[in-house]
């Protein structure tokens, strides 16, 4: 069996994967670094996904969890959003204890693992082709809540929407309306640094999902 279609009980639920612009996306060959990356890595983890991460996306739901990029054990293994390593882990917890596992579309900002876990600037531009479509459609949307999962994210955001960064101030747990039935709800990276160092407590984040749940409702 492939890592793609491998699934324990601490990941979230194999969903369907969005369709629209996918073979674009594993196409993609605009970031040069990265690309050289992936040929490394499916020599080191040839069982690994090793491409572009689509988003998962399900038309019936109003809130869209936004991260940062695949996790090398995490998305970029499994070829799905926050799926298979502890950040995912810790997010799929509190979903479950919310009852919101499958009432959520996820995505990244950058849709390839970025080197030493840290994305560049001119790679987030180039990905924005990607993630710009998912920014409209969720505006398309009657009512909805974009929850963004660390600063980066947050930003990202922000710019695809032609906001301004200071009338939008990255603060955990914050809601900021965006117009009259959509929202933006911040909260920090579920990442392990920051829950290992209490940056980011479980019953942060449940606050911060609460309050894009109640938002929707």
């Amino acid at each position: 069996m492939s890592a793609m279609n491998q699934h324990t009980d601490t990941e979230l639920p194999n969903r369907q994967v969005a369709s629209g612009s996918n073979e674009a996306l594993l196409k993609c060959q605009r970031c040069p670094a990265l690309r050289r990356q992936f040929k490394g890595l499916r020599q080191r983890y040839p069982d690994y996904w090793n491409k572009p991460v689509p988003a998962v996306e399900l038309t019936d739901t109003d809130i869209l969890i936004i991260g940062l990029a695949p996790g090398l054990h995490g998305a970029n293994r499994t070829g799905i959003p926050f799926e298979g390593d502890a950040s995912s882990k810790f997010l799929r917890s509190v979903l479950e204890q919310l009852n919101l596992i499958e009432k959520v579309s996820i995505t990244n900002v950058l849709k390839c693992l970025p080197e030493q876990n840290k994305p560049k600037t001119d790679e987030l531009k180039r990905c924005e082709r990607f993630f710009l479509p998912e920014i409209e459609a969720f505006k398309a949307r009657p009512n909805g809540v974009l929850f963004a999962l660390g600063r980066v994210a947050h930003e990202r955001i922000i710019r695809a929407l032609g906001l301004r960064q200071k009338d939008y101030p990255f603060v955990h747990s914050r809601a900021h309306r965006l117009d009259k039935e959509h929202w933006l709800v911040d909260s920090y990276h579920s990442s392990r640094y920051n829950t290992q160092t209490g940056r980011l407590t479980e019953a942060m984040l449940i606050t911060a999902v609460e309050t894009a749940a109640r938002l929707v409702k």
